[in-house]
């Protein structure tokens, strides 16, 4: 029987009704060679407090047939530590048993029955929790350690920069302002060569190359520097082959010259520059700096900004008094400065309150790097004069969304979080209102992306054809194609809510290919004589959509002009030149194009002359009160009279009644669809051409009879 590297007694919390149970486990893993003390738990709503209190490295669930103890156990414990084991003790012990087990997330299921089962399981995971608590504190180390290395690299007076392919990868601030720069300015994806003149860049190059092999080490090499004005000064690079993230790389450094002493004017306006207790930057200087960042586009990832405060500062004033408060304001600042990153810039914008504008890969990661800030200050004793007091802060986190927000906007923002936190308890960080919501949908798209791809794969999308009817133009046998998804159990899904998913994942393309393959299924039964087919963005910028429909169009033998393409005004306005070269690549092939939507632009009738198109889809928004709306029947009688001036017929989108079909008419549009013409069917079942299952729409004859006797 393996044990445990370490005999010494370990804790298990065991949620059972009966203390024989409990005894049970502690006597099977007391015969197998394991101390333990067995903590018993009466129901799952008690484990966590139980878990803070004990620190168990393993949990046993007794369950009933039910399972909810374990799912109840299972959904406690994940936000609270996940790599805790749980086991499942059951009567029946079985392959689907202990799968269902593991699904709902025990490690395994075992029995009273078998004892020598359980204690192997139960002493393998003490085993796999003991490893994985190792690992991290050996990774909590190795952090701390890269951490202490940054940290004295940022201080150093040789400038340090380490690099990996020609780009530097890392650089200390006595870097950057050996060539001139800000010494917050993040040089991370700056190619070396870019800080050398033209002419030294070769034997640089040659250099680097030589010292990453390990060919040449302790080499110095003397170039040119071009500094941010333009001006040449001599620099002695010393390299030395390192390792960056398990990657070869090469790093320079430049012991400078002594410096001239500024004068007494550049130390006082540096030093105004900074909070003299914590060393971070004054409120306004912080603000200069954040701006003009704000301006540029981050290097790579997302760029976030946090507002923190310490919570319950009044208390620890009273435990440290008054010079003491001051003594935790510069501890603390110092514990942030700890948590910097070259790029980061962090300020004390007065009294107890910090704000940082940081970049990282993901919000992810943001959100990763003040939970770990959060917890490092709650974590920390702050002393002074033999007195000590402990701290919590309240950490609110906002996504900087683009180039063009506002600081004001991101500290009202941030703010506003950090006080909701405030007023929850404090020590927590919550996102923004307007961050949340992007988890949030990040967060649905995980969940929706992987719904969509077996959509896609099971052949569980739907084509919905609504008919387009005559008005003052005969027409037959034309649709506008929609598209519906259906879910495991059958029922169907609206385009609003996968689409959106669809678009942000990427995955809208291959929605786009299947209508389309549908939609030429659909032409090939000759049930159709038109079918407007809507495209996204993605398609429209798709350079192989064209080659991709000449394929497919051979194998389905379908005339191209019974297909309509059509995209939105909006797609066309802000991608006119792709618009245009998609409707003449297309119109030149034989196929139709549509704008749909119109109307919603500030000069869409610009939008007439400027695309080829032989439809216009006027926007449902403008058939809404359109028998009473003079300004909207202006606006449709002038897009109807263009678009018959170009050789284009208008559709009116979602006609709902009447009284609108009748002013229409008057109007001059050409044809109609919505609801009240008919609403929209499902029509293909199955998209394979060997087993298509077609169902023709048309206008009921009662409701076309209506129709002619409302138009005379």
């Amino acid at each position: 029987m393996p044990h445990l590297r370490n005999s010494a007694a370990v804790s298990i919390l065991v949620i059972a009704k009966l203390d024989d149970q409990v005894e049970a486990i502690n006597a099977a893993l007391r015969d197998a060679g394991q101390a333990v003390h067995c903590h018993k738990v009466d129901k799952p709503a008690d484990l966590e407090a139980c878990f803070l209190k004990h620190k168990p490295l393993l949990i046993a669930v007794f369950e009933n047939a039910s399972k909810t103890n374990l799912g109840s156990a299972v959904a406690t414990m994940a936000p609270v530590e996940p790599h805790v084991p749980i086991i499942l003790i059951t009567n029946d012990v079985s392959e689907e048993s202990i799968a269902g087990a593991m699904t709902l997330g025990a490690r395994d299921a075992v029995s009273l029955g078998n004892i020598v089962r359980l204690q192997t399981v139960a002493l393998r995971e003490l085993r796999a929790c003991q490893n994985e608590l190792s690992l991290r504190k050996l990774m909590n180390s190795a952090s701390q350690f890269k951490h202490e290395l940054h940290a004295l690299k940022q201080v150093s007076v040789d400038a340090i920069a380490d690099i990996q392919e020609g780009i530097i990868v890392n650089a200390n601030p006595a870097w950057a302002e050996l060539f001139g720069l800000p010494v917050d300015t993040d040089l991370t994806g700056l190619p070396i060569m870019d800080l050398c003149t033209p002419s030294d860049r070769p034997e640089l190059k040659v250099a680097l190359l030589a010292c990453q092999r390990g060919k040449s080490t302790e080499a110095e090499l003397r170039v040119n520097g071009v500094r941010t004005d333009g001006q040449d000064f001599p620099v002695a690079f010393k390299l030395e082959s390192i390792t960056h993230d398990g990657e070869k790389a090469v790093r320079v450094l430049v012991t400078p010259p002594p410096k001239q002493q500024l004068t007494p004017t550049g130390l006082i306006e540096k030093a105004l520059q900074r909070d003299p207790v914590t060393g971070l930057f004054n409120q306004q200087h912080f603000i200069g700096v954040a701006t003009e960042r704000l301006q540029r586009a981050p290097s790579g990832g997302v760029r976030a900004f946090a507002f923190i405060r310490p919570d319950r500062f009044s208390q620890a004033r009273t435990d440290l008094g008054l010079v003491g408060a001051e003594t935790i304001i510069s501890q603390f600042g110092q514990i942030v400065r700890e948590f910097m990153q070259p790029g980061d810039i962090y300020g004390r914008i007065g009294g107890t309150l910090f704000a940082m504008l940081i970049e990282r890969g993901t919000m992810e990661d943001a959100e990763s790097w003040a939970e770990r800030l959060r917890q490092t200050v709650a974590h920390t004793v702050f002393e002074y004069a033999n007195r000590s007091t402990a701290i919590t802060c309240s950490i609110g986190l906002c996504e900087v969304e683009s180039t063009s927000v506002d600081i004001e906007k991101l500290l009202t923002e941030s703010e506003a979080a950090c006080s909701k936190s405030r007023q929850s308890g404090g020590n927590r960080t919550i996102l923004s209102v307007s961050s949340g919501a992007a988890k949030k949908i990040r967060q649905d798209d995980n969940i929706w992306a992987p719904r969509i791809r077996s959509a896609l794969m099971e052949n569980r999308l739907r084509l919905e054809h609504q008919p387009v009817a005559s008005l003052n133009n005969d027409i037959d046998g034309a649709f506008d194609t929609l598209v519906r998804m259906l879910d495991n159990e059958g029922n169907t899904i609206l385009p609003s809510e996968f689409i959106p998913a669809a678009e942000r994942t990427g995955l809208i393309k291959n929605i786009d290919r299947w209508v389309i393959g549908a939609s030429l299924s659909f032409c090939a039964s000759g049930k159709a004589k038109l079918v407007l087919v809507r495209i996204s963005r993605d398609s429209l910028l798709d350079e192989t959509l064209l080659i991709w429909l000449r394929a497919h169009i051979a194998e389905y033998a379908v005339e191209t002009s019974r297909i309509c393409f059509e995209i939105s005004e909006e797609l066309a306005v802000q991608h006119m030149r792709q618009t245009l070269d998609l409707a003449n690549a297309l119109r030149s092939s034989g196929f139709k194009f549509a704008i749909e939507h119109f109307g919603k632009a500030v000069n869409s009738a610009a939008v007439i002359g400027r695309i080829p198109m032989d439809y216009l889809k006027l926007d449902g928004s403008l058939m809404q009160g359109l028998h009473r709306n003079t300004e909207a029947q202006n606006k449709v009688r002038e897009y109807a009279r263009l678009a018959i001036e170009h050789g284009v017929y208008t559709i009116a989108e979602r006609v709902q009644d009447a009284n609108t079909m009748a002013v229409l008419w008057q109007l001059g549009v050409a044809f109609i669809q919505g609801n009240y013409v008919q609403s929209s069917e499902i029509v293909i079942e199955d998209t394979s051409q060997t087993s298509s299952t077609i169902r023709t729409l048309s206008i009921a004859t009662s409701q076309q009879r209506k129709l002619e006797t409302q138009l005379q």
